[in-house]
């Protein structure tokens, strides 16, 4: 997914902080890697995956994007995710599929999962990051009758679906996944590992294929 406000002003960029979900999606994908990187927008995540040595593989819709995000992926799939069936890579191909910031700008988020599924090799994993709709500053907006869609962020005008912890998690493993790990960003880390669902700017899920899929 690729949106820009203007030339110069981005709407969606890389966030260099070691406690952002960039971060914490670069450090669970490891080193030496088959990646497939859904809605690899320019490249900022695909880049730092080729950085650790990583098989590279993007797919993006926006083709501008896309061309950027040639320089730092072995491939870049031109393409909506929704609209595309198959890959033209084996079943078990990737070691990690990762859904960084792509699935709630997705009208079936859920067939998007179960559809690459088969590319996930037996001990591989998927990372999905996810905006936290539930977040306390959100629930205050809602308390005096305001949801006013941004630019970027947590109700940027692009989400066509919105997901608290719970059905985050239930879009996991309904989709067929076993959840291993989750992790949280966000400000105010005390409050964030004591109640991540108020103060969880995102949920970055690590997950893996349930055995009995």
């Amino acid at each position: 997914m690729c949106l820009n406000k203007d030339k110069d002003n981005e709407v969606y960029r890389f966030n260099s902080s070691t406690h952002g979900s960039h971060a914490i999606v670069i450090n669970s994908v490891g080193k030496n890697k088959k990646v497939l990187d859904v809605g690899c927008n320019k490249g900022y995540l695909s880049h730092k995956f080729k950085e650790n040595g990583c098989h590279v593989v993007g797919i993006e819709a926006d083709s501008k994007c896309a061309e950027i995000a040639k320089e730092f992926c072995d491939e870049v799939l031109i393409g909506d995710i929704e609209q595309i069936e198959t890959l033209s890579y084996p079943d078990s191909y990737f070691d990690a599929i990762v859904f960084a910031d792509i699935l709630e700008h997705l009208k079936d988020p859920q067939r998007v999962l179960l559809k690459l599924g088969k590319y996930l090799s037996p001990d591989g994993i998927i990372i999905v990051s996810l905006p936290n709709i539930a977040r306390l500053d959100i629930r205050l907006r809602l308390l005096f009758g305001k949801f006013n869609y941004e630019e970027a962020g947590i109700l940027d005008k692009s989400h066509l679906r919105f997901f608290t912890l719970v059905t985050a998690k239930n879009l996991i493993q309904d989709s067929g996944y076993q959840i291993l790990h989750i992790n949280y960003s966000g400000s105010f880390s005390t409050f964030l590992r004591l109640l991540p669902a108020y103060f969880a700017f995102q949920f970055i899920i690590i997950a893996e294929k349930h055995k009995n899929a």
